[in-house]
């Protein structure tokens, strides 16, 4: 070889290339950080799942449960049930402010080597939101929107603003989300993650969920409720949307401090003035102002459309800025507070006809005795309202119900070991030793022979019949 070439190949740098870190799951880019439409956490992983190509149930169970560090919410391997990760109350969590939310961020960022999943969610506004009255209990969508993405070849995906229970219309389409399937056959509310959820489609029949817009079929919106959603949809849209710029999350002390300043600033130190303008009551601003409690979005939102100001500055802005700033006068009379939920009245307690009722029931005797909440039930009263009013009454009417049960659990026991008694007899008469297996296999429970009333009454019958024991 030529001296030329042996020099040049001195000159090659045969040292590997540095490989960068791989990730578990791919490295999903998550719709619309920074806006108002920024994707949800829970139609994160479905398309993730879907990107992967396996069930959401698959991706959830064999990747992220076992590092979620949660064993309740894996399945018991001894009976095949679902998962108690898949119950409502623990999927609605997901987008929330709770540390269930906090710890599957951590989890999924883990697996995608991301670092931006937290604004998929509430988390950022943990200290000054409540949870009650925060989040829906199903999925919910916009069916323009999706049949809009599918003409565009977009990404088909769920904003975490669909998840907010006080929005029940589409800001940009201005037509109510939906939250039941349209399909005749199917007609189904949906949970916000689902063994097979996808976005776009039902996760109990797998059929489209878009449809055009100008197929208005959930009803007309009437000027108010469309004036009162546009509002709230743009005032949540910013909190959405500000939550990667916050340079530290909104504390509760923070909160307290701008209800004081209102209060100082704008009703002259006077608490029941500044809530009689807010339309709140005055113990509840009372309490806001020193910390005691935090409102609930419905009522902060109430607050600051009064106010004319929004969450994100009452939250973010500096406290001169936001009260020496002009604002808008408060709304006229004619204009829609932001919708509240229907609460139901208060009715009085008759506690001469709570007693002879209960005493009633008590004389009746019924076969079998009814347990208490069925009797609250009947009544039309709650079970908790009962017990204070009337706990000697109650407490009878718990104590026959209980001893009932306890005579009817004793019977039966009777019983299955009758059926023990007689397995055992009839192997013995075949000259096979009674074992608890094979008597197991003999009894309509097999699962009683291991219960100690079963095991003493097994070796009762083998000293009779002669076997050891």
């Amino acid at each position: 070889m030529p001296a030329d070439d042996v020099a040049a190949l001195d000159l090659w740098d045969l040292t590997p290339p540095p490989i960068p870190p791989r990730s578990r799951l791919f490295c999903l880019p998550p719709v619309g950080i920074g806006t108002s439409a920024v994707e949800s956490l829970t139609g994160y992983i479905a398309r993730l799942a879907t990107t992967h190509g396996v069930l959401v149930r698959q991706l959830v169970e064999a990747e992220i449960l076992p590092l979620l560090g949660r064993a309740y919410l894996l399945s018991p391997e001894h009976t095949g049930r679902s998962s108690s990760f898949w119950q409502e109350s623990e999927t609605r969590a997901l987008n929330g402010t709770g540390t269930l939310a906090r710890d599957l961020v951590r989890v999924v960022e883990t697996l995608t080597r991301r670092d931006d999943l937290r604004w998929l969610t509430l988390r950022p506004w943990a200290e000054v939101v409540p949870v009650k009255g925060l989040l829906r209990r199903q999925r919910a969508w916009c069916p323009a929107c999706y049949e809009e993405w599918r003409q565009t070849d977009a990404v088909l995906y769920d904003p975490l603003l669909w998840t907010l229970e006080l929005v029940t219309v589409c800001p940009r389409h201005r037509c109510r989300l939906q939250q039941t399937c349209p399909h005749p056959d199917c007609r189904r509310p949906l949970s916000l993650l689902r063994p097979r959820s996808q976005p776009g489609f039902c996760s109990a029949c797998g059929r489209w969920l878009g449809r055009a817009e100008e197929d208005r079929s959930g009803g007309e919106l009437t000027d108010e409720e469309l004036q009162a959603q546009r509002w709230v949809g743009e005032a949540l849209g910013e909190l959405l949307a500000g939550a990667p710029r916050l340079s530290a999350a909104p504390t509760r002390a923070r909160l307290a401090q701008v209800v004081a300043v209102y209060v100082e600033e704008m009703a002259d130190g006077n608490v029941t003035r500044l809530a009689r303008e807010l339309g709140i009551n005055m113990h509840t601003v009372a309490q806001w102002r020193w910390g005691a409690t935090l409102p609930s979005l419905e009522l902060l939102l109430q607050a600051c459309y009064r106010l004319g100001t929004t969450p994100w500055h009452v939250l973010t802005d500096d406290l001169e800025r936001l009260i020496g700033s002009e604002r808008p006068p408060l709304p006229l009379p004619h204009l829609v507070d932001v919708p509240r939920r229907p609460r139901s009245p208060r009715r009085a307690f008759d506690m001469a006809a709570m007693r002879s009722a209960l005493e009633a029931v008590l004389a009746r005797d019924e076969q079998p005795p009814p347990p208490m909440r069925q009797v609250a039930k009947r009544l039309g009263r709650s079970h908790g309202e009962l017990i204070h009013h009337l706990p000697a009454l109650c407490h009878a009417i718990s104590a026959r119900y209980l001893a009932d049960r306890q005579q009817q659990g004793a019977e039966k026991k009777r019983e299955r070991c009758a059926e023990v008694r007689q397995a055992a007899v009839q192997l013995h008469q075949q000259g096979i030793y009674p074992s608890a297996c094979r008597i197991a296999s003999l009894i309509s429970q097999p699962g009683f022979i291991r219960d100690p009333v079963a095991i003493a009454e097994r070796k009762e019958v083998l000293r009779e019949l002669g076997w050891q024991t």
